[in-house]
């Protein structure tokens, strides 16, 4: 009996978006009678929702989405995640007062809400001391955050480093690498997982072999993502990014799930959480692997 695997895929993770083109998933799904259906989501951290009414089984994001379903009671379960990514951080005008990130008291701050850039500012606040109800956060696209921080209309921009136009008149107060890991989670529905193990392995192997090919062709992927993505990145700004982040995945460990908690714990302390949730609870535990990847 076949099977049809559904995969959401978004423009900012470019390990599904390369891995929806090599057809490297759908060779290794049709060894065990499957096939895959790529469904598109235009922002990245409704993929959590898409798991949660079951139009995909499988999806990847940063680190704050699947935080927030398990909040919500989304049955989801991590399968793996990349190595920690140092890229961006906050960011304000170079001829801003604010020098630090305890001066963004009673500041407006963009961001995606929502995204892993939440779990970026919200760690920086409490570092500084200061708690989520002492920012003005706007809910921003990068473009939009881009726009009006050069403006002077908003005061910092939470980004995960496209800075383009502009660069030269914006000033970092903080960088990711200080603050939190930011890795890519590839998560799966709990029940489809646990019922097929043969399938997780699978996608973990091809997302891994994708990653690997990545960082072996840069130029190559780069035309890929320039080309699916839909985004304004060029192929040689996206080239620009494979060489600063690390490909490769690995399956969920004790220190994601250490970072992953204080993150969740961190949300919940500051209200954007409806309820505690233990990060354990949500781990896939078959082994993948991932080294004995073709």
């Amino acid at each position: 009996m076949t099977f049809v695997l559904r995969v959401g895929v978004h423009a900012n993770n470019p390990t599904l978006l390369v891995l929806s083109q090599n057809r490297l998933l759908e060779e290794r799904l049709a060894k065990i009678a499957g096939s895959v259906e790529w469904v598109k989501i235009a922002a990245g951290a409704r993929t959590v929702e898409y798991v949660g009414a079951n139009l995909i089984q499988i999806g990847g994001t940063g680190l704050t989405p699947p935080i927030a379903a398990q909040a919500k009671g989304i049955p989801l379960v991590y399968i793996a995640a990349s190595e920690a990514r140092a890229v961006g951080g906050i960011y304000v005008r170079k001829d801003s007062p604010v020098k630090t990130v305890a001066d963004l008291a009673g500041k407006t701050v963009s961001l995606g809400v929502g995204s892993w850039l939440q779990a970026l500012l919200a760690t920086a606040l409490d570092q500084a001391g200061l708690t989520w109800k002492d920012i003005v956060p706007l809910d921003l696209t990068e473009p939009e955050s881009r726009k009006a921080l050069l403006a002077g209309d908003i005061d910092a921009w939470v980004s995960g480093g496209g800075l383009r136009d502009g660069a030269e008149d914006i000033r970092a107060i903080a960088n990711t690498g200080d603050l939190v890991s930011n890795p890519s989670v590839f998560f799966a529905r709990r029940d489809f997982a646990e019922a097929n193990p043969d399938v997780i392995a699978a996608v973990a192997g091809a997302l891994q072999d994708t990653d690997l090919w990545i960082a072996q062709n840069p130029a190559e992927a780069a035309a890929i993502l320039a080309r699916v993505a839909g985004g304004p990145l060029s192929a040689a700004e996206w080239e620009a990014h494979i060489a600063q982040r690390p490909w490769g995945i690995r399956q969920i460990d004790d220190k994601f799930v250490t970072d992953q908690q204080k993150s969740a714990d961190l949300f919940f302390r500051f209200g954007l959480l409806s309820r505690k949730v233990e990060i354990r609870d949500a781990v896939y535990r078959n082994p993948l692997n991932l080294h004995h990847a073709a």
